[in-house]
């Protein structure tokens, strides 16, 4: 494969058919997208901090992407090491003698209360436990957010981590796919934030004029099965219609969306396709930031938990769920007791099969009055999910019952909502 893909090294895209024939183990309709672009944005709070995008264009563009990946992480971790001194109001300075519980784990305080200010800003945020204060720092984790990584980018990125020399690989993760939190296009991402409001965009307004923004709050329009070599970058125009042409989805683009390239090419005044390609890769990676750091704030907001230290949906709901709920469950170490529990879980296929039902109902004109008289009447239930996840269930003091226990035993007579069960 590596040979292969050495001799392909000059094209962005080769056909199914080579690899199909080289038995290749992909399974896409249209394969390769080598490693000739890449674009990155750091977000950070503090927005002096913010630099802007970077783009990319070359074969070597993995390579760049993980250079630059480790200038950025020198760059931040150099800017965390340096500590700010606190600067208190005396508004704040009375809040935090007046605070009852930590800001951090919403517990009451005591004696032990310390002001918690952030070290890069210098800005105090309020008052906290003194354990919560000082685990609440920087863990030395910095997430990489790549939308579709387990589909698309994580096998050029394995390929480039494969080059590197003298440098240690760590088995835990830190790069982050945002489709496992967001299960849609970025497309749809981007439309449904731009439903609620445009303003929800700030870091692609950061960088585009405000009347050009308009223009890039979708998915951008791009010509994959045209772009065959890296020489047509030069073309000084964006190529016909039919060029938008998509052998993976087996249809031609509308006239509406061959309209939107050509107005963002003559907007942002494109002196090639190979701008317009930076264009595109730019605006994708600015809608991602924005779409990705709204829904970090919405989740800080309800479960104040950060969704860059998960790496699923699964796993922030259920951290969510527990917080939330302040459950604490009893770790189960009887084996008997966890395979008992694991034979009563249901799951799997879900389905509803209707049998054939006939009405002998008065008010039809086929009604049969010698028969006797029967209805048929259509029931709807809203958040079946929400209603069984929010039923009581058995936390601790899991214990067997002997046999006189059992015999005795009637659950008619427990009710849904009983403390032991």
């Amino acid at each position: 494969m590596e040979k292969q893909l050495q001799e392909a090294r000059s094209k962005i895209i080769d056909s199914l058919a080579i690899y199909q024939k080289e038995a290749s183990g992909w399974v896409l309709d249209e394969i390769l997208h080598l490693d000739l672009n890449m674009a990155k944005y750091t977000p950070l709070k503090a927005e002096k901090y913010n630099k802007p995008p970077i783009v990319y264009r070359g074969e070597d563009a993995v390579d760049k992407f993980l250079e630059c990946l480790e200038t950025e992480q020198q760059y931040i971790e150099e800017k965390l090491s340096f500590i700010e001194p606190m600067r208190i109001e005396n508004e704040e300075e009375q809040m935090f003698e007046n605070a009852i519980n930590c800001h951090i784990c919403g517990f009451e305080m005591g004696a032990d209360r310390v002001r918690d200010y952030c070290h890069l800003t210098g800005k105090y945020r309020a008052a906290a436990h003194n354990e919560c204060n000082l685990n609440y720092s920087f863990t030395g984790r910095i997430p990489v957010i790549l939308h579709n990584l387990r589909g698309n980018d994580s096998h050029l990125i394995m390929q480039g981590l494969g080059k590197l020399k003298n440098k240690e690989i760590n088995c835990i993760p830190n790069n982050i796919d945002s489709l496992q939190f967001m299960n849609a296009s970025l497309e749809r991402l981007a439309f449904n934030l731009s439903k609620s409001d445009a303003d929800m965009f700030p870091i692609l307004q950061r960088y585009v004029e405000s009347e050009k923004v308009p223009l890039l709050l979708r998915k951008g329009v791009y010509p994959y099965d045209y772009m065959d070599s890296v020489e047509k970058f030069d073309k000084e125009t964006l190529p016909p219609q039919e060029c938008f042409y998509s052998v993976l989805n087996d249809e031609h683009i509308a006239d509406a969306d061959y309209n939107h390239p050509t107005r963002v090419f003559e907007a942002f005044s494109c002196q090639s396709l190979g701008d317009y390609h930076d264009l595109y890769l730019k605006s994708d990676v600015l809608l991602l930031a924005d779409v990705f750091e709204n829904f970090r704030n919405v989740c800080l907001k309800a479960y104040n938990l950060n969704p860059c230290h998960f790496y699923t949906i699964p796993a922030l709901a259920w951290q969510a769920c527990l917080k939330m709920t302040e459950v604490e469950l009893e770790l189960l170490t009887d084996p008997d007791v966890y395979l008992f529990i694991k034979e009563g879980l249901r799951g799997g296929i879900s389905m509803i099969s209707n049998r054939f039902s006939k009405a002998n109902n008065p008010y039809v004109p086929d009604y049969d009055p010698d028969q006797d008289s029967s209805y048929v009447m259509y029931l709807d239930a809203n958040n079946l999910y929400g209603w069984a996840m929010s039923q009581p269930l058995p936390t601790a003091e899991f214990d067997w019952l002997n046999e006189e226990e059992i015999s005795n035993l009637d659950i008619t007579q427990i009710s849904d909502d009983s403390k032991e069960g």
